[in-house]
């Protein structure tokens, strides 16, 4: 198969798999069964694994960072592209560091060697991701390693063509599903980073990047009202939760969006979390 790799501004993150809905229920995927159709029914040269899968919770990482790496393959059955997404959350000796993507491992990263290797028709390497949760479960599955970086299989879903065109379209500020099957929290007292759009709907950052701002922390994305150039009717706000905010789908699919810098949200809101804050 052919072998294509690129960096890419996408994460987790678990993060930030391009599935819009008219895309989903016009090939007969509902959002209700979302979870259970895309976690593992997949068949292709990659890895399975998402067999033997077991639940895991990480606590305390607010500004850790990490890295996610994305194996694209072709369904042999349902002739269909997927994407299996492997995170380095918890991996790379992170405890003492809080960093499970050093810089001397992620810069080694060579997506066509890594296509290659687990013989994808493409890989996507993301920019090194700063969570701004403060916990996260979910289904964690076999561990890989990717140019000496290790990182652990977090989800499979489908994914559409355009994710493997040479100029794929900007995520900044457009709605996309996600199949996600992860719960993340942030806790009463923290500070959360929202974008308020132009449909009144809330979301909440999950992670942030230094990719076009090097000198970006944590302590400095109070001020992103000053850098960011969204579209009319959408605004940022800095909050302080007066009460846990927890994330979950219960759909199966989590709405992310991202801004002009390549941080991610989270949709928050009816059937996304316990509140809008």
């Amino acid at each position: 198969m052919p072998a294509v790799g690129r960096r890419h501004n996408g994460g987790l993150a678990l993060c930030c798999l391009a599935l819009a809905l008219p895309w989903l229920t016009a090939h007969g995927v509902l959002p209700a069964y979302g979870s259970d159709w895309s976690t593992c029914k997949y068949f292709s040269q990659l890895p399975d694994d998402c067999a033997g899968a077991e639940q895991r919770k990480y606590d305390n990482l607010r500004n850790y960072r990490y890295e996610e790496i994305e194996l694209f393959a072709k369904d042999a059955l349902k002739k269909i592209l997927y994407v299996s997404v492997y995170n380095t959350t918890g991996q790379n000796d992170a405890d003492e560091t809080r960093d499970s993507a050093p810089k001397p491992l992620s810069d080694r990263l060579d997506p066509k060697r890594i296509a290659r290797q687990y013989q994808a028709l493409a890989v996507a390497a993301s920019p090194p991701r700063y969570w701004t949760v403060d916990w996260l479960a979910d289904r964690v599955g076999a561990v890989r390693n990717f140019d000496g970086l290790d990182a652990a299989w977090m989800g499979n879903s489908l994914a559409p063509a355009t994710r493997l065109s040479a100029k794929p379209v900007s995520a900044a500020y457009r709605t996309t599903l996600v199949a996600r099957t992860a719960v993340e929290g942030f806790k009463r007292g923290a500070p959360v980073y929202l974008l308020d759009d132009p449909k009144g709907r809330t979301w909440v950052m999950i992670s942030y990047t230094t990719k076009d701002d090097p000198s970006m922390t944590i302590d400095k994305l109070g001020a992103l009202g000053d850098l960011l150039k969204p579209p009319q009717g959408w605004r940022i706000r800095t909050a302080v939760l007066g009460k846990d905010l927890i994330l979950e789908p219960k759909g199966g699919y989590a709405a992310l969006t991202q801004d002009d810098k390549g941080d991610v949200y989270s949709l928050t809101g009816p059937g996304q979390s316990n509140y809008v804050p």
